[in-house]
C-alpha cells in the first residue's frame, strides 16, 4: 500500500492511500474474524460460526467497506508512527474515497499543531508604546455622584426637575378617530435629560396629573415614544408621579457603612484616594490591552505569521456556542433567537463566533511565542494568575514596571539579544 503526504494550506496535511487488491486480501480473513466473533448462526455457539458461513452472512459490499476500512486505520498509525517529528492532532476528515481498475484510491486531511513561523529578527525593531494614564477630578467627582446615586432617598415631589426628578409618564397613542390604539409607562430621568433636549424643553417644569399632548413624529420624538403597533396622529402624555431624588453626604460616618470591608476607606479623602486607584487600574488594564494588540499587530506585520487548523477552530468554536446555549438557557432558546435573526443575519452571526475563535487563537499562539522569544515562563494551566498576567509580562519585559497603587513606576530593563532565545542570536 502506497502512502503520501502533502503539507496544506490550512496546518495540515493530507495523507494519500493507494490500496490494492493485493493490500484487501492480506486483511480479508482478519477482517472476518472480528465479524465471527460477535455473529449469531442458528446452529453453532458464538464465536464458533464457520468462516465460510460468516462470510455468506455478510453483503459484499459491507465487507469491502470494512477491510478498506481496516487498511487505512493501519495506514494512519504508520503515518504517525514514520512522522513522529510532525504534531498530529485531532481526527482525520474530508475523507474521499475512489475505485480505479484494481486500486482503491483514499485520501484524508490531517491537522497538525500549529507552528508559529519567524522572518529573521525584524522583530527586534518593533517598539512598544509606554502607557500614560491619569484619574482627573472629574472622573472622581462623577464616581462619588454615581456612589450617592447608589444610595439615593426617593420623596414625593410635585414638580419634575432635570436636575434631580424621576417621574413616571403613561403613554396614549390616539389615532385620527380619537381612540386610543397603544399605551404604556416610560420613566424620565437623568439619563434621559442629558441624552436629549428633548427631555427638558418638553417636560422641564411640568406638575404631577399634567397631561402633555404631542403631535406624532417619529423623525422628532425619541425612540422610547414611537408607536409599536400603529401609525398614531397624536401622543398624550400624562405625569402619573414625581419623586425627588435625594442624594447622601457622603461624610466619614456614611462612608465607614458603605466601605466597612474596605478597612483603608474610612474617611471622605480616604474614599477619594480609593476611587482614583480604581479609576487608575481600569485605566492601566485597558491601555495594557490595546497597547498589547498593537504590538502583536506590528510584529505580525513584520516577524509572526500562524495558521489555525480546523481541528482547534472547530474545538474552541463549539466551547463558544455552548457557552451561548448556557446564557440562553437551553439549546430550544438558541435555536428561537436564531429564527428571530432570519437565514442570512444567522449564517452572519455563526461566521462571527468562529471569526473570533480563530482570532482568539491566533493571539493566544502568537503571545506564547512571544514569551518564548522573550525568555518569559507562562504556566498556561494555572488558575492563579489574573486575566491580563502574560500581558503585564510582556510590558515589563520591554517597556518598564507598570504603575503601583501610588502611580510610581521604576525602568525594567530593555529586552536585548541576551534576553531571547539562543536561537535567535
Amino acid at each position: 500500500m502506497e502512502k503520501k503526504l502533502t503539507a496544506w494550506t490550512k496546518s495540515d496535511y493530507v495523507i494519500s492511500l493507494s490500496i490494492t487488491d493485493e493490500d484487501k486480501a492480506r486483511v480479508r480473513t482478519h477482517v472476518l474474524n472480528h465479524f465471527a466473533k460477535d455473529m449469531k448462526v442458528p446452529g453453532f455457539r458464538v464465536g464458533k460460526v464457520p468462516m465460510h458461513i460468516v462470510e455468506q452472512n455478510i453483503q459484499p459490499a459491507y465487507l469491502e467497506m470494512a477491510i478498506v476500512e481496516h487498511l487505512v486505520n493501519d495506514a494512519i498509525q504508520e503515518v504517525l508512527e514514520e512522522n513522529a517529528s510532525i504534531k498530529f492532532i485531532g481526527e482525520p476528515y474530508g475523507y474521499d474515497t475512489k475505485t480505479e481498475k484494481w486500486v482503491t484510491k483514499v485520501s484524508f486531511h490531517l491537522d497538525v499543531y500549529p507552528e508559529v513561523s519567524t522572518d529573521g529578527k525584524k522583530w527586534e525593531s518593533i517598539k512598544m508604546k509606554a502607557i500614560k494614564v491619569e484619574a482627573t477630578d472629574k472622573e472622581i467627582e462623577d464616581s462619588l455622584l454615581n456612589i450617592q446615586k447608589n444610595y439615593a432617598d426617593y420623596k414625593d415631589t410635585d414638580t419634575i426637575s432635570d436636575k434631580n426628578t424621576l417621574s413616571k409618564l403613561w403613554l396614549e397613542f390616539i389615532d385620527k378617530k380619537w381612540e386610543a390604539v397603544d399605551k404604556w409607562t416610560a420613566y424620565l430621568g437623568e439619563t434621559e435629560f442629558n441624552e436629549d433636549k428633548f427631555w427638558s424643553k418638553t417636560f422641564n417644569g411640568k406638575k404631577k396629573d399634567e397631561v402633555i399632548e404631542l403631535a406624532y413624529d417619529e423623525k422628532k420624538l425619541p425612540q422610547v415614544f414611537h408607536a409599536k403597533h400603529w401609525e398614531p396622529k397624536t401622543l398624550k402624555v400624562t405625569v402619573k408621579d414625581v419623586k425627588e431624588v435625594v442624594l447622601p453626604e457622603l461624610n466619614d460616618k456614611m462612608i465607614g457603612k458603605l466601605f466597612w470591608e474596605q478597612a483603608e476607606v474610612k474617611t471622605y479623602d480616604e474614599l477619594r484616594a480609593y476611587i482614583k486607584n480604581e479609576i487608575l487600574k481600569q485605566k492601566q488594564d485597558s491601555e495594557l490591552i490595546k497597547t498589547i494588540e498593537d504590538y502583536l499587530n506590528d510584529i505580525r506585520k513584520a516577524w509572526l505569521n500562524v495558521i489555525i487548523p480546523e481541528t482547534i477552530i472547530n474545538q474552541e468554536f463549539n466551547t463558544r456556542m455552548q457557552n451561548l446555549k448556557e446564557r440562553f438557557g437551553s439549546q430550544e432558546k438558541v435555536s428561537e433567537y436564531f429564527k428571530q435573526l432570519w437565514e442570512e443575519k444567522s449564517k452572519a452571526f455563526v461566521e462571527e463566533v468562529k471569526k473570533a475563535a480563530t482570532e482568539s487563537l491566533e493571539k493566544f499562539f502568537i503571545l506564547n511565542k512571544v514569551t518564548e522569544h522573550l525568555w518569559i515562563k507562562i504556566d498556561w494551566t494555572s488558575k492563579d494568575q489574573d486575566n491580563l498576567f502574560v500581558e503585564k509580562e510582556i510590558y515589563n519585559k520591554l517597556v518598564w514596571e507598570l504603575p503601583n497603587a501610588e502611580g510610581k513606576k521604576e525602568p525594567a530593563k530593555k529586552a536585548t539579544k541576551k534576553a531571547t532565545k539562543k536561537e535567535e542570536k
